[in-house]
């Protein structure tokens, strides 16, 4: 069976495309079924905009998209809701965004995001009229990195409760394994 012409062979990560992760990443790092996995069918789903690591570039957050965007944009309102009970005058929810891809509206789950590395990375998506990665509007894909950063520096400093994965104990596994990889396959050549 060939691949649809949608999937490219080879991967090289670049932050702003999207990608389709392997079942090998979520058997290994997602063993409590906190992530979206990767859903059976004809086409690969779900797939996840992606964006470069501050401090290790061998490292991809990815943030799943969903074309659910009705039942995320209730949970956003009920979020926003929540918080103006509680008295904050500028209610925001930054752990779900709102975009367009190939135009059509799509849901971005922050709160689903994860770390990743290229050995994990199956494909990038392709538009199949032009063969070329999916991309989106610049003012989306900074609105979602943006939210995406600022929602991981509050992880990294005792929020956790803002994403449903452990990310940060993902991370610390995927830096363990690089260093293994490269000590491996440095030593490998050493003989």
């Amino acid at each position: 069976m060939t691949e649809p012409p949608f999937f490219a062979k080879e991967v090289s990560m670049q932050s702003g495309f999207f990608y389709f992760i392997k079942d090998d990443f979520f058997s290994k790092y997602d063993n409590e079924k906190r992530l979206l996995g990767n859903k059976e069918g004809l086409h690969h789903r779900p797939c996840f905009l992606s964006f470069s690591d501050k401090s290790n570039p061998d490292i991809l957050w990815c943030v799943p998209i969903s074309s659910q965007v009705e039942k995320y944009r209730k949970i956003v309102h009920h979020k926003l809701e929540q918080q103006a009970l509680k008295g904050i005058t500028h209610p925001k929810c930054n752990t779900i965004r709102f975009g367009s891809v190939l135009g059509q509206p799509r849901a971005f789950l922050i709160q689903n995001m994860f770390p990743v590395t290229a050995k994990y990375v199956d494909h990038v998506y392709l538009d199949r009229n032009t063969q070329k990665p999916v991309t989106i509007s610049v003012n989306t894909q900074k609105d979602i990195i943006r939210n995406a950063k600022d929602i991981l520096k509050l992880v990294q400093h005792g929020f956790d409760k803002l994403v449903f994965a452990d990310i940060l104990e993902m991370q610390n596994k995927l830096l363990e394994e690089l260093h293994l990889d490269s000590f491996c396959g440095a030593g490998s050549d050493a003989f």
